[in-house]
C-alpha cells in the first residue's frame, strides 16, 4: 500500500510511544449491510404499520416542539445544553432491509440528534426505554463520514476511540448535513495558502460535480480556494465510487458516487470530511483511499472505497499538500 507522510500544522505529532492507530473502514455498497446494535428484527406488524405511514416517518428538523418526541428535548438539554429546535434532527421509527429476504428487515427506533456548541448527543426510544444513546464532544469529531446504502444513509461521526453512528432515510440528508455545518467549521482554517494553477478547474467538470464544488457541502464556510483531484467523472457511464477529492483551507473532502446507476442520481454523493489541520497523511492503493487523521491519544486511519483513478490522483496531487506551510 502506497502512503505519504506529512505533518499538518497544529496537528499533534506522533511519538514512539503513541497508542496504536484506530482503523475505520467504510463498508462498500456491494457488502452486506448488517444491523446496528440498537436495531432489532422487524415483525410483520412493524412492516404493515410503517409501510402505510411512509410520509409520516421521514426524518426532518422540527418546526415546533410538538414534532419532538416527549422527554427527548429535556434529556438532550441535560447533556448538550440549551439547544433550540433548529439544532435538532428527528428520525422517526422506521424499517430498512439488510438483505434480500423478507426476514432481513430491521426496525430502527425513533432517534433525535442534537448538535450543541460543544457537544453532540443522540437520544433514542426503543425497547429499553427513552434515553441518551451516544455523546461526543464537538472537538472530538475527527471526521464526518456520510454514505448511502440503498435509500438509507449511515452517518458516522468518527472519534479517536469510538464513533457516533446514525441511520436515516436519505430524504432528510440535506437537512442533516446542514445541521452538521457548525461541526465541520469548528476548527480554524490552515493559514498557509494553497498553490494556484494546479488540479482540475471546477468549471471543466460535469455539471453534477461542478455544482457540488460550489455548494456548502464542499465549502461549508463560504467561498474558498480549492485544489481538486478527480477520478473519471467525464465517463458517460457513472462508475461506483468515482468522484472528486478536494483540499481547501479548512478541509479535505472526498465525494463519491454511491451507485453506478445513472437513474439513481437522487441518491446524491457519499462524503468524507476531515479538518485539513488534522490530516496527517493521504495514501492508499488500487480501489481504497486511506486518510490518516492526527489526534490524541491515537491517530485514526479512515479507509474508504474509491475509483482507482481517484485514488491515484488524490495521492499524487493532494498528498504533497497535506500540512503545507
Amino acid at each position: 500500500m502506497a502512503t505519504t507522510e506529512q505533518h499538518p500544522s497544529g496537528a499533534p505529532a506522533r511519538s514512539a510511544g503513541s497508542a496504536p492507530l484506530r482503523v475505520v473502514t467504510a463498508s462498500r455498497r456491494e457488502d452486506r449491510d448488517p444491523p446496528e446494535p440498537w436495531e432489532s428484527p422487524a415483525s410483520e406488524a412493524d412492516l404493515a404499520e410503517l409501510s402505510t405511514r411512509r410520509f409520516e416517518r421521514l426524518p426532518h428538523r422540527p418546526a415546533s416542539a410538538s414534532e419532538v418526541p416527549a422527554r427527548a428535548l429535556d434529556d438532550l438539554r441535560g447533556v448538550v445544553g440549551d439547544v433550540g429546535l433548529e439544532q435538532l434532527f428527528v428520525i422517526p421509527r422506521s424499517t430498512r432491509t439488510v438483505g434480500s429476504a423478507r426476514a432481513d428487515w430491521v426496525l430502527t427506533p425513533t432517534e433525535v440528534i442534537a448538535v450543541g456548541s460543544e457537544t453532540i448527543a443522540v437520544w433514542i426510544d426503543d425497547d429499553h426505554g427513552p434515553r441518551i444513546r451516544a455523546v461526543l464532544p464537538v472537538t472530538g469529531v475527527v471526521a464526518v463520514l456520510d454514505r448511502s446504502v440503498l435509500l438509507h444513509g449511515r452517518l458516522e461521526l468518527v472519534g479517536p476511540e469510538s464513533s457516533v453512528i446514525v441511520r436515516y432515510n436519505t430524504v432528510g440528508r440535506p437537512e442533516l448535513r446542514e445541521l452538521l455545518l457548525p461541526v465541520r467549521t469548528s476548527l480554524q482554517p490552515v493559514a498557509a495558502a494553497l498553490p494556484e494553477g494546479i488540479g482540475q478547474d471546477p468549471a471543466s467538470l460535469p455539471h453534477k460535480w461542478m455544482a457540488l464544488l460550489r455548494s456548502t457541502e464542499v465549502q461549508p464556510a463560504g467561498p474558498d480556494r480549492l485544489v481538486v483531484a478527480a477520478g473519471d467523472p467525464w465517463n458517460v457511464r457513472p462508475q461506483l465510487h468515482d468522484g472528486v477529492a478536494v483540499l481547501s483551507s479548512r478541509e479535505l473532502l472526498v465525494a463519491t458516487d454511491p451507485t453506478p446507476d445513472a437513474q439513481m442520481a437522487h441518491f446524491g454523493v457519499d462524503l468524507l470530511a476531515v479538518a485539513r489541520s488534522r490530516v496527517r497523511a493521504i495514501g492508499g492503493g488500487r480501489d481504497t483511499l486511506v486518510v490518516t487523521v492526527a489526534d490524541l491519544p491515537r491517530d485514526v486511519e479512515i479507509r474508504v472505497a474509491a475509483h482507482p483513478a481517484l485514488v491515484a490522483e488524490t495521492i499524487a496531487l493532494l498528498g504533497p499538500l497535506v500540512g503545507a506551510a
